[in-house]
Order: structure tokens, then C-alpha cells, then sequence
């Protein structure tokens, strides 16, 4: 209902103050299911909801619900040739959604110009979809699975719920998701489905 009125408050009288409260309603609302989730993981009361999704549609669809913060310089690209290549893929669309989002609206907190969204197909088989920028990268206690510190300005929620609905996305034969993290020449994120 928030993010209602403030769109509709920008449509009536644009300004930097109510993209600002876009964006901060948008990640709350993020967070606020993220919690969710991992409640319901914690009660053993998660299913998800996998289906094929073309992954040209549902790239679109991860970069258009992105509220830009009103001074950010950086910009997202979407590379999504490949994504027309590999055309449909089962996953929880709602889920990795969710997850990307999350992923994009950390690289524009922390990246300067260059934001990069891709997918693709992983060596030895499977989805991988990245999400890059160019800031400072991850701190290293994150690089080794540690959650972030709390003077970093993150809870790190963000990663517990990535790397659930990563690890529950499985086939029958038991390969399950997960989430990779690097730094090359900022933070790269990689979630990598089955």
C-alpha cells in the first residue's frame, strides 16, 4: 500500500525525496518477505513454486521493478543475449526475484557506474545468473561465509535468504543450488540453480 501511494505521489509531483522513499519502501518490503521466508524455512513450512519461465521475460521483469536511488550515477546493463539462447529454465520465479533484486539494489548501493546483469548457462550444467558492480567488493569475513559487520551498514539477511532458496532449488538426482561470491574489480555475486 506504501509503495502504491508513493508512485502515485511521484506520478502527481516528481521529486529526489519521493524516489528516495521508493527505494527505502521497496528494500523494507524486501526484507519484510526475506523474513518471512526464513521463518517459514525455520517451521519446515516453505514449498516453492517451481515453474518454467522463459528467461528473456523474467530478466526484463528482475530489472524493471528496480527503484533507482534518485543520485545514483550507476546504471544497470542487462546482458541477456545468452538468456535468449537457453529460453525457458524451472525455477521459483517469485524466489529468484527476490534474491536478484536484492543482489542489484546492493551492487547500486555500492557500486559507482557499472552494474552488470547476466545469465547464463554453468559449466557441467545448470543456470547462472551474476550480478557485478564495480565498488569496493566484498569484505573478506563474507568472501569466507561470515556474515557482514553490523558497522557495514547490512544485517547480511540478504545472504541467509540467497543462499536458502539457493540450496532448495534441487533435482531428483540431488544436485541443489547455491550462491558464489567474488571480487573482480568490485563484488560479484553468481546464483547458481540446477
Amino acid at each position: 500500500l506504501l509503495s502504491t501511494w508513493l508512485d502515485e505521489a511521484r506520478r502527481s509531483a516528481p521529486s529526489p525525496a519521493i524516489d528516495e522513499a521508493r527505494a527505502i519502501a521497496a528494500r523494507v518490503g524486501a526484507q519484510l518477505v526475506e523474513l518471512l521466508v526464513l521463518y517459514r524455512a525455520g517451521e519446515d513450512s516453505l514449498r516453492l513454486a517451481i515453474e518454467d519461465h522463459d528467461l528473456i521475460d523474467f530478466c526484463q521483469e528482475v530489472t524493471a521493478e528496480i527503484v533507482l536511488p534518485p543520485d545514483s550515477k550507476a546504471r544497470i546493463e542487462s546482458d541477456l543475449a545468452v538468456a535468449a539462447t537457453l529460453g525457458a529454465w524451472a525455477f521459483d520465479a517469485y524466489q529468484v526475484k527476490l534474491v536478484l533484486q536484492e543482489a542489484l539494489r546492493n551492487a547500486l548501493r555500492h557500486g559507482t557506474q557499472r552494474i552488470r546483469f547476466a545469465v547464463a548457462a554453468q559449466a557441467g550444467g545448470g543456470l547462472r545468473f551474476t550480478v557485478s558492480d564495480d565498488g569496493p567488493g566484498f569484505p573478506q569475513e563474507v568472501l569466507d561465509g561470515g556474515a557482514p559487520t553490523m558497522d557495514s551498514g547490512s544485517s547480511g539477511i540478504g545472504l541467509v535468504f540467497a543462499r536458502l532458496i539457493a540450496e532448495r532449488h534441487a533435482t531428483p538426482g540431488g544436485r541443489h543450488g547455491r550462491i558464489e561470491l567474488s571480487n573482480d574489480d568490485g563484488a560479484v555475486f553468481a546464483l547458481i540453480l540446477p
